[in-house]
């Protein structure tokens, strides 16, 4: 097993990895609040700044993810977004 290998295996055991989503849409939103909810760090990236400002605010706009859902994730700093593709 190579040491990036094994690195990346431990960080994803322990849910230090990073998650990167890039489009937060019907099938974006919900895989970064799964990630999140499974307790990994979590930034979603999209191009409209509408889409990035209601999430950080915690507020849904998927119809599968509920509100109730997505704003303790953004308040506890598991799940935020951005219009920044460079992070």
């Amino acid at each position: 097993m190579t040491t990036e290998f094994a690195m990346l295996s431990d960080k994803i055991r322990s849910r230090a990895a990073r998650v990167g989503v890039v489009g937060l849409g019907y099938v974006g939103l919900p895989l970064a609040v799964e990630f999140a909810a499974a307790g990994f760090p979590v930034t979603g990236i999209d191009v409209q700044d509408s889409k990035v400002a209601q999430i950080n605010a915690g507020e849904s706009y998927v119809q599968d993810i509920p509100t109730s859902t997505l704003a303790p994730l953004v308040e506890e700093g598991k799940l935020r977004a951005t219009t920044d593709f460079s992070v």
